[in-house]
């Protein structure tokens, strides 16, 4: 069943295709293409000796930094704090953050006694 819209288009446009193909069109259709492409150059010829270099750096370096990691999976950082370091560095944090300065935790621990 047709919409109302179709019904418009078909009133306007009629019943016959639109879109045609002028004869002939396709015949010598490839010729015509390709006249009109720019011409290109000859093919180039490259050295794969000169990449070769590049990859078997890259491989060095993969090699390297895997082979490091390998070995060196076991050690402890060295910049662990204590835990006691750790707490006293959470407290200065928690007191900085909280902007608080000597002077008031003293009057707040002399008035809790």
């Amino acid at each position: 069943m047709m919409t109302q819209e179709e019904k418009k288009i078909t009133e306007l446009g009629g019943q016959q295709n639109p879109f045609r193909v002028p004869e002939g069109y396709f015949e010598g259709f490839n010729e015509r293409l390709f006249a009109r492409l720019p011409q290109t150059k000859q093919a180039k010829v490259v050295s794969l000796r000169r990449n070769l270099w590049r990859y078997a750096a890259a491989i060095v370096v993969v090699l390297g930094v895997g082979s490091a990691l390998y070995w060196n999976r076991g050690i402890a950082p060295t910049l662990a704090l204590s835990e006691e370091a750790a707490q006293e560095q959470y407290f200065n944090d928690a007191l900085d953050y909280a902007m608080v300065d000597n002077m008031e935790i003293a009057a707040y621990l002399t008035e809790a006694e």
